[in-house]
């Protein structure tokens, strides 16, 4: 199974190294336009601040409550009581290919768009840098298209910290 928000991480990143392959980005537009996180992190890794000893942490009376990793498939039948309608276009989307990949690409649009565009090389035209972001966007969707066999999901992770009084 993939996904946009997990396995779909690699693939906004693998779109913008096959556009650097095929040189239509340079190698500092690919180096500019990736973003580096780790979504990779497990319950160890959130208490390890608290467990490591780290003077900052005892300073500030910060303690460690719990911890809840989650992965949340969109389960629409949990909208039904909410709006039937958003139901129903969900259910549209997921059962036509072309509507689906678009609603994709539209959900990871509004945050990656300034990613892409601010790689982008200062020496580029405004044409020239949206028609690479409509490329890389094209690109997408058609990934979206081709793999929309999958159940789309997020993951969060709730960290519930207290201050001690001092």
């Amino acid at each position: 199974m993939s996904s946009l928000f997990y396995h779909g991480y690699s693939v906004l990143g693998r779109i913008v190294s096959d556009m650097t392959t095929e040189g239509i980005l340079t190698q500092e537009e690919y180096l500019a336009t990736n973003l580096h996180v780790f979504y990779g992190r497990n319950e160890d890794d959130f208490r390890e601040p608290f467990t490591s000893g780290l003077p900052d942490i005892k300073k500030l009376g910060l303690e460690l409550v719990s911890i809840k990793l989650t992965t949340r498939h969109y389960n629409t039948r949990t909208l039904d009581v909410i709006d039937k309608d958003l139901v129903n276009q969900i259910y549209m989307y997921t059962t036509d290919k072309l509507k689906y990949s678009q609603m994709m690409v539209a959900m990871v649009f509004p945050w990656l768009h300034h990613v892409v565009y601010g790689g982008l090389s200062n020496s580029r035209s405004e044409k020239e840098k949206e028609q690479i972001i409509t490329q890389y966007f094209d690109r997408l969707q058609t990934y979206t298209y081709n793999h929309s066999d999958f159940i789309p999901y997020i993951f969060f992770t709730e960290v519930v910290i207290k201050r001690n009084k001092k």
